[in-house]
């Protein structure tokens, strides 16, 4: 190419196939496809036929429009074509199908194609978070024969990231194995490792079979694959993006879950709402990894013009090691950044300036586990642990920018999108799905109350219906003469031919009227939705709430002013505090997994006070007594043991929403959530404290094994897929009564139930069937016992009604088991100021008052607590203390 005037255009030459040059190269060439010619004249009379048996290419005569297409021909086989040509017509389709095909996400459900193959994929095959996991291979395997003819590599470490907690704002498939870590490793090899679906990856397939998406041929027209996934939530903001196409890219950053539902219902309420009453609703990203983002951020660019950078940070502690010396411990890293590359890094900047503030650095190591990040930065006795920590916010990955380029898909093209567009998008989608799925049910609702009107006719008419049957040669005779007499369709009289004769009995008829009464509300308000735009956008509010309450995490990576001090001090084991007066006070642990202090002498006031209708914030799942002068120690699902300076707990009213406990226990988890408190005395060693886990183990230890220095211990150890379900202070003359899923219980004798160390498993205490777990666990002691179900009933029963036995049983029924889909889902100690509060699965709460539970045998089936209106499964049912 030549230059001119600072501009490349081709030579007169360029871009043309040099003929000398080229007949030289083909002439061997040339004479092995005419000895294939002439070969094959006879065996070949159609000109059409281009591809023989052996797989060689053999001429046929060019029609005009395939020469155009190819370029001019000089009539010797040699085709000719420019460099713009070839570029037109390769690199432009080829673009065009990574930008929409391979790189970018959809705005409507946050994918790309292959996360979207992937997860539909895992649908069809039936890998959902109630199933088995299934292995990596098989479902990689299923994909690309199916969908995404590609190489396995790119459809595994897609599967790989949507497993990553790290990576992920929420996890979209629950992966079983090595899939790699913050330090860059890899995931384990796809015949290695398994895979599920995660529960809220199916909220992002909800109701996709219900034609509420557009559908196209997949690669080889075998099957239908969706355009899109209903997408039930934000995606695209939750779980962000990243991506490189032709001339394109895209990184969003994740968001959190409640806060964009919160967004995306605000500007439901109010389409004209502005970006900056979004921003106060959701003041920015949030990071899996935590850290904190510097409020000198451009928001406002990220958010208005959908570009722009986020300074994020590490968090960091000051602790005090051997000798009076500091230490810098990284709790928290930035969002993806590698944690190994980032100390190996620290490293080389000692070593490449020794004479810099680093050489106060003594040693580096990393000490993280499965109880989260912790890096240490030893430094010597006379460095400067504040220069350091400066220094390695300039130099090193401790703080470093995440730039924005929210680019998706929308309209069939990519665009630049900002907060308000991408939230528009989202809306607009969410009222076609939801209206599409709502016209579905409509017409589903209405075929069948087609086919119950002519079941009806013909129960009325019994007898005539009979004679005809019988007296008819045959059943296409006997179909035409019901739908001559009666006046029925087709699809009517097929059904009555179909019916059984035990549908005659007047309880099944009853049942027929029950439903079509039930059907006829329903085809009335699904046509209300159908006509009331306001009506159907309070559905998706209702629905994205649902989503928000059943999944919502509390916030990760907070916003902090550059110049605010994000160094946290560590405190030492002795509280004194001059500023806090001793009192005693309640420390309260609620549902939502918040913890709260409040005054003793207002508790009893504000429980009067509190709502028949609670909101998960005010649900008392754990009260307890103690002095703010003391340290409280929760116990946790994941078998850990935590402790919390009480008086570090903001002091608050019982209706307040609390604190989250992660801002006071650093390697607290967002799996976790408490299952006992304790004040302990540290000057008791006779005391014993007794776990029950979910797989049926228990296991009896002294209280003075958990009083630590550490903040953070292990209680017990579990086994994979253990929890830990519930810790008592024992009395060895109590037996303790153990109630599993299945509705069976034991009365266990412990005299068998040796005393075990802090970190051991424990012994069987009840035998389980497969697919059975515990549910809970009490003492006896107790008049009796609250028992609730999953198809929303409770009853109390005696304890004299579960006879005492040995460990290591089976037990007895405790609910009636004539419905084998009901389960046994809560129990508890009867107290005549503990009510409770039943949460459903469309996650809505129904409050229950223990006065109106019947007291029955074992075999009782209960009474409904929660309602038919409520309609939905109850999942948990937890106390709730309405009187002091």
């Amino acid at each position: 190419m030549t230059k001119k005037n600072d501009e490349f255009t081709p030579d007169e030459n360029e871009g043309i196939v040099n003929e000398e040059l080229n007949s030289e190269i083909l002439d061997d060439e040339e004479q092995e496809l005419d000895t294939v010619d002439s070969n094959s004249e006879d065996s070949h009379d159609d000109e059409e036929s281009a591809i023989k048996p052996s797989g060689k290419v053999s001429r046929k005569k060019q029609d005009p429009s395939f020469t155009s297409l190819l370029g001019d021909s000089d009539g010797k086989g040699i085709v000719t074509k420019s460099v713009e040509q070839v570029i037109h017509e390769s690199m432009m389709p080829y673009s065009e199908y990574v930008i929409l095909d391979r790189a970018l996400p959809r705005v409507e459900d946050g994918l790309k194609p292959v996360q979207r193959r992937v997860l539909y994929s895992m649908l069809e095959v039936g890998v959902t978070p109630d199933k088995p996991y299934r292995k990596s291979a098989t479902i990689v395997g299923t994909c690309m024969g199916r969908y995404h003819p590609h190489g396995d590599s790119s459809i595994y470490q897609t599967m790989v990231r949507l497993a990553q907690d790290f990576n992920m704002g929420m996890c979209l498939v629950d992966g079983h194995g090595n899939f790699g870590s913050v330090d860059g490793d890899g995931a384990a090899a796809m015949r290695y490792t398994e895979a599920r679906l995660s529960p809220i990856s199916l909220e992002l397939l909800k109701d996709i079979e219900k034609n509420t998406v557009t559908w196209s041929f997949n690669f080889d027209d075998s099957r239908k694959e969706p355009d899109m996934l209903p997408g039930r939530f934000p995606n695209l903001l939750v779980n962000g993006a990243t991506g490189i196409a032709v001339g394109l890219a895209t990184n969003i950053p994740t968001h959190n879950l409640s806060e964009t539902i919160d967004c995306v219902t605000a500007f439901i309420d109010n389409p004209k709402i502005k970006l900056e009453q979004l921003l106060k609703i959701m003041p920015g990203p949030d990071f899996s990894t935590g850290g904190y983002i510097l409020s000198n951020s451009e928001f406002d660019d990220v958010y208005r013009k959908g570009k722009g950078k986020i300074i994020v940070r590490a968090k960091l502690n000051l602790e005090t090691g051997e000798n009076g010396k500091k230490n810098i411990v990284i709790t928290e890293i930035p969002f993806q950044v590698n944690k190994a590359l980032m100390l190996q890094r620290i490293a080389k900047l000692k070593e490449l300036d020794p004479t810099s503030c680093l050489s106060g650095i003594a040693d580096i190591v990393d000490e993280s586990d499965r109880h989260g990040t912790r890096a240490v930065i030893k430094l010597k006795k006379d460095a400067n642990a504040k220069s350091i920590i400066n220094y390695l916010y300039n130099k090193s990955d401790l703080q470093c920018n995440f730039n924005v380029n929210m680019v998706a898909i929308a309209e069939g093209k990519p665009k630049q999108l900002s907060l308000i567009e991408i939230i528009d998008y989202y809306v607009k989608y969410q009222r076609k799905v939801v209206y599409n799925r709502t016209k579905f049910d409509l017409d589903a609702a209405e075929k069948r109350k087609h086919i119950l009107d002519g079941l009806l006719i013909a129960i009325r008419n019994i007898d005539a219906v009979i004679k005809i049957i019988k007296t008819s040669k045959s059943t296409p005779e006997a179909k035409q003469r019901l739908i001559d007499t009666f006046f029925l369709s087709d699809i009517q009289a097929q059904a009555i031919l179909d019916m059984r004769l035990a549908r005659l009995t007047n309880l099944e008829v009853n049942k027929l009227k029950a439903e079509l009464e039930g059907l006829i509300k329903l085809i009335a308000e699904l046509k209300s939705i159908l006509e009331s735009d306001k009506k159907l956008m309070s559905v998706v509010k209702k629905e994205l709430i649902a989503i928000k309450n059943a999944y919502g995490i509390p916030r990760r990576t907070m916003i902090i002013d550059p110049d605010e001090e994000s160094i946290e001090e560590e405190q030492p084991e002795v509280i004194v505090n001059e500023n806090v007066t001793a009192e005693d006070v309640h420390v309260v642990v609620t549902e939502n997994n918040t913890i709260k202090v409040v005054n003793k002498r207002s508790y009893g006031l504000a429980t009067k006070g509190l709502s028949a209708n609670p909101t998960p914030y005010e649900i008392v799942k754990f009260d307890l007594v103690m002095s703010n002068m003391k340290y409280v120690y929760l116990f946790t699902n994941l078998g850990n043991c935590h402790k919390i300076k009480v008086s570090d707990i903001p002091m608050c009213k019982l209706k307040d929403k609390g604190s989250i406990i992660s801002s006071f226990v650093k390697n607290y988890l967002p799996s976790e959530r408490v299952v006992a408190i304790f004040d302990f005395d540290v000057n008791d060693n006779d005391t014993e404290l007794i776990f029950t886990t979910k797989s049926g183990l228990i296991k009896i230890t002294k209280e003075s094994e958990y009083i630590s220095s550490k903040q953070s211990i292990s209680a017990i150890k579990l086994k994979e897929d253990d929890e830990l379900v519930s810790v008592y202070y024992d009395n060895r003359e109590k037996t303790l009564l153990i109630f599993s899923h299945d509705g069976l219980a034991v009365n266990i004798i412990k005299d068998d139930v040796a005393t075990f160390g802090r970190v051991s498993a424990g012994v069987k205490g009840m035998s389980l069937n497969d697919g059975d777990y515990v549910v809970g666990s009490v003492l006896s002691g107790a008049l009796a016992y609250t028992l609730f179900t999953s198809n929303g009933y409770g009853k109390v029963i005696k304890e004299t009604e579960i006879p005492l036995t040995s460990r290591a049983r089976k037990g007895v029924k405790v609910i009636n088991g004539k419905k084998l889909d009901i389960k046994l889902i809560a129990v508890s100690d009867l107290n005549k100021n503990k009510n409770y509060v039943a949460i459903l699965k469309n996650s809505n709460l129904v409050y229950i008052e223990s006065k109106k539970l019947s007291l029955e045998n074992r075999q009782g089936t209960g009474k409904s607590v929660v309602g038919e209106k409520n309609g939905a499964e109850t999942t948990k049912v937890v106390p709730y203390i309405l009187e002091s």
